[in-house]
């Protein structure tokens, strides 16, 4: 029986960030994948926050474009503009962006294993069941995102390819519609001809709608790739501690409700998990409990907020949305948004919604009371 200190189930960013963490403490390290090749097939939108500096690394060749703002558009067409000057978000080179995440874990020292799936495993022993043999641990980390989730949302995405017209780099695109709510339909600029398109949504036929989506931006277009997958439903009441597994990233639940995405969240996260598996190998196993406790001080009252954000679409059919759109513009929410807006850290917006009447004057009438009991 091959032994750790600890084994992480998942090379993603989270399990990779982890072990380059607790590998450079000196312990012991494995990582198991079940890829054989890292980040293979595709399952992002690669849209990441530029707060990734604050929590990880990210080097500059891996960024393929920065964005400062974003086109919001109602089921209608009616749009919203809103900027910043510098850059809110990079367009990363995911796949990329996991084998240098997982090259540089073992750089510190952690045995990475690919091809390598996880047949079962036991929070209560540290044992792990992989392709016949049996690996044990002081603490198992399990990073091995949504196959380890089992409420998700579909997630599909196109390369595509636009040849009548050249998008502003600066800008993504962004489609509300009630058929997905609360998901959404994007469109991400790699550069002035070419975009991932896609959606996420409890819908049966998201191509059809992704398509529609991009006929409306185009009539003269190519899709080169298309990938699937599937986005976690955020889970604030989840139990990130059991024996002596943690759990971490879209594994853990740890995304964010408006967006779906979760790499800053999930890399804060690794952070907190390296600190507690040091003090519970080198103190006492009892330690790991304060991982739940550390990250829910962390993120839980965001992610609460962004949860109310998230029952309100979906209560909104897209004539709700369309006026709320109109509204919006009525009441110069753009230049609000604009101020306000932060892809992580959304609850300064929101505040400054509730805090100057504005929700309650977009929303219609008609449904104001349901969208009050959600905000009381």
């Amino acid at each position: 029986m091959t032994e750790y200190d600890v084994i992480i189930m998942g090379a993603g960013p989270a399990g990779s960030t982890i072990a380059r963490l607790t590998a450079s403490m000196g312990f012991r390290v494995g990582v198991l994948d079940r890829k054989k090749i890292l980040g293979v097939p595709l399952q992002c939108a690669g849209l990441i926050s530029h707060r990734i500096t604050e929590a990880n690394v990210l080097p500059d060749n891996l960024i393929l474009n920065s964005v400062r703002g974003a086109v919001l558009h109602s089921p209608s067409g009616i749009k919203l503009r809103v900027s910043r000057k510098r850059p809110e978000a990079h367009v990363i080179d995911r796949t990329a962006y996991d084998q240098y995440l997982a090259d540089l874990a073992c750089e510190a020292g952690a045995e990475l294993r690919t091809g390598t799936a996880v047949r079962d495993f036991s929070e209560a022993t540290g044992e792990v069941e992989v392709n016949g043999r049996t690996l044990r641990a002081s603490v198992l980390v399990d990073a091995r995102g949504q196959v380890a989730i089992r409420d998700k949302y579909p997630a599909r995405q196109f390369l595509v390819r636009f040849r009548d017209q050249e998008m502003d780099t600066d800008f993504v695109d962004l489609r509300v519609d009630s058929r997905l709510s609360p998901g959404f339909l994007w469109r991400i600029p790699l550069d002035e001809k070419t975009a991932r398109v896609g959606a996420f949504g409890h819908h049966k036929n998201l191509k059809d709608l992704i398509k529609g989506f991009i006929s409306d931006l185009s009539t003269d277009f190519r899709i080169m790739e298309s990938h699937h997958g599937f986005i976690p439903e955020p889970d604030p009441d989840m139990e990130l501690v059991g024996g002596r597994c943690i759990r971490i990233g879209d594994a853990a639940g740890q995304v964010k409700p408006t967006t779906g995405g979760g790499i800053v969240l999930a890399s804060r996260a690794a952070h907190v998990a390296a600190e507690v598996i040091q003090m519970a190998l080198e103190d006492d196993m009892g330690l790991l409990e304060n991982y739940q406790e550390v990250c829910r001080k962390l993120y839980m009252a965001e992610m609460k907020n962004q949860m109310r954000v998230q029952r309100t679409f979906r209560i909104l059919s897209d004539e709700d949305l369309d006026h709320i759109f109109l509204k919006m513009k009525e009441y110069g929410a753009e230049e609000i948004i604009s101020r306000y807006g932060d892809m992580d850290i959304q609850t300064p917006l929101i505040m400054e919604f509730l805090k100057s009447g504005l929700l309650f004057r977009i929303i219609p009438s008609i449904i104001s009371r349901k969208v009050a009991s959600i905000w009381k």
